[in-house]
């Protein structure tokens, strides 16, 4: 792999994603979508499209190099996001919890997938489906306590029930049995996985949309997480991968994976605990905009140095 071949497909597949969120964008502006119709749309791409994506990525014949890689993809994720968490809470402490969600848990599923698909290659969607279903855990335990400040929120069944869990672990159960899905099941999930990007930019946009972008220019929390999340995190990802002995396809699945923008959940969350919605929406929407220039530089500098 080089920068002159990868940029062109990186920089194709941006700015298709930013059209796509522009024509979501519209919609919402035009009333032919509203907030309930975005949060439908979101639904069917979290419980629908992104599980199909995982679950055909993962329907493969077994290869024991690629179960290894898989599970340091698991493990990198982890560990990643546990030091996301850690530099998010050393820069906010007790304040500013939206913020320091989206710092933490990046939009891996929306922005990543896509991203590898076209950049990388469908067979590198395997790697990142373990990077998502690493997150998980921390998301729901972790990322519900800072919206909550409640124990008693956090459910364990909430993390083994998320569509992605699943669709992993049904994935890893048809890897290990070398199990090719085929048929009409095949094409069923072959054409739900398609609707994720166009489902995923939709949405973004959607919350571009409800975005005050005068307001929160004037707010300095958001370009200190934005800065933390598309910056910060991933310079910290790549230069402590330059000692993890993974080839270096691995690796950019893993940087891409960690370079995304803020995640969903950073306006979710809030919402449901009574939290500053507007924030982390808007939190969501300038990330995503500036990860539209941030991520190829990232995967450019990542190619020339891991």
């Amino acid at each position: 792999m080089s920068v002159a071949a990868t940029m062109p497909i990186m920089i194709t597949q941006v700015v298709a994603m930013f059209i796509m969120m522009l024509i979501g964008a519209i919609l919402y502006r035009a009333k032919l979508v509203d907030n309930t119709g975005s949060a439908q749309l979101a639904s069917i791409a979290l419980y629908v499209a992104t599980p199909a994506v995982i679950l055909q990525s993962l329907a493969t014949s077994f290869d024991p190099d690629k179960l290894a890689a898989g599970a340091a993809c698991f493990v990198l994720s982890f560990l990643f996001t546990a030091l996301s968490a850690f530099v998010a809470w050393l820069f906010f402490r007790d304040r500013m919890r939206a913020a320091q969600i989206g710092i933490m848990i990046s939009n891996m599923g929306f922005m990543g997938i896509p991203l590898v698909q076209n950049v990388l290659g469908e067979q590198y969607v395997f790697y990142i489906s373990a990077c998502i279903a690493a997150q998980v855990p921390l998301m729901w335990t972790y990322g519900v306590w800072l919206a909550s400040q409640d124990r008693a929120t956090i459910s364990p069944k909430k993390i083994i029930t998320n569509p992605s869990v699943i669709a992993v672990a049904i994935g890893v159960v048809l890897f290990l049995s070398s199990v090719d899905l085929g048929g009409v099941i095949k094409v069923a999930v072959a054409d739900m996985g398609n609707l994720n990007t166009g489902l995923a930019m939709l949405v973004m946009g959607t919350y571009l949309a409800q975005t005050d972008l005068r307001s929160l220019a004037r707010n300095r929390n958001l370009y200190a997480a934005c800065i933390l999340r598309l910056l910060v995190v991933p310079a910290l990802v790549i230069a402590l991968l330059l000692f993890v002995p993974l080839d270096i396809t691995v690796k950019l699945v893993v940087v891409i994976a960690l370079s995304a923008p803020c995640g969903t959940v950073s306006a979710m969350f809030p919402q449901m605990f009574g939290g500053d919605y507007r924030f982390g929406a808007g939190l969501v929407s300038v990330s995503t905009l500036m990860s539209l220039v941030v991520m190829p530089a990232l995967l450019a500098v990542s190619l020339v140095v891991l």
